[in-house]
C-alpha cells in the first residue's frame, strides 16, 4: 500500500466523518421538527440507530473500495476528526445551505402539493354536493316508496270463517 493511497483513504475518511455529521444532525433536524404525538418522533432514537448502522455500513464500503476492506486503527480516528470538523468549522454552512434549500425547494413543492390536493379535495366536494342536490327529490321518493314496500300489509279475509289459517 503506498502512502498516497493512505493519505486519500484518511481525507475521505475524514470527509466521511464530515457527512457522518451532516447526516445524524439533518436526521436529529428532521425528527424532532415532527409533531410529539407522531410515530416519527416517538421511535426517533430507533431511527437514529438504524442511520448510524447505515452510516457504519457505507463507511465500511467506502474502505472495501479504497483498501479492499482493510481497517486500520486511523480510519475511526478520522471519522472523530471530521465529526468535530464539521461541529466547529462546517455546521453553520450546512445549516445556512439547509435553510436556503428548504425556501428555495422543499416549501415551493410542499405549497404546491397542497395546493393540487385542495383543488382536487374541493372538487370533488363540490361534484358530491351537486350529485346529492339532483338526487335528493329521488331519494325522498325512494325512501317513501321503500317504506310502503316493507310495510306489513293487511291480511284482507273477506270471510274469516271459511279461510285457513
Amino acid at each position: 500500500m503506498t502512502l498516497s493511497l493512505q493519505f486519500f483513504s484518511l481525507l475521505l475518511m475524514v470527509f466521511s466523518g464530515i457527512l457522518v455529521g451532516a447526516i445524524i444532525e439533518g436526521t436529529r433536524f428532521v425528527t424532532g421538527s415532527f409533531p410529539r404525538r407522531s410515530y416519527v418522533y416517538k421511535y426517533r432514537i430507533v431511527l437514529e440507530i438504524f442511520v448510524w448502522i447505515a452510516l457504519g455500513l457505507c463507511s465500511f464500503f467506502v474502505l472495501f473500495e479504497v483498501r479492499d476492506g482493510v481497517w486500520r486503527i486511523y480510519d475511526p480516528l478520522a471519522q472523530i476528526v471530521g465529526i468535530l470538523l464539521y461541529d466547529q468549522l462546517f455546521q453553520p454552512v450546512f445549516r445556512l445551505i439547509g435553510r436556503i434549500f428548504l425556501r428555495l425547494i422543499i416549501q415551493p413543492i410542499w405549497w404546491i402539493i397542497c395546493f393540487i390536493w385542495l383543488v382536487v379535495n374541493k372538487t370533488f366536494l363540490l361534484i358530491w354536493t351537486l350529485i346529492s342536490f339532483i338526487f335528493k327529490p329521488f331519494h325522498f321518493l325512494f325512501q317513501k316508496t321503500w317504506h310502503l314496500a316493507l310495510q306489513k300489509k293487511p291480511n284482507m279475509r273477506y270471510n274469516r270463517k271459511y279461510t285457513k289459517k
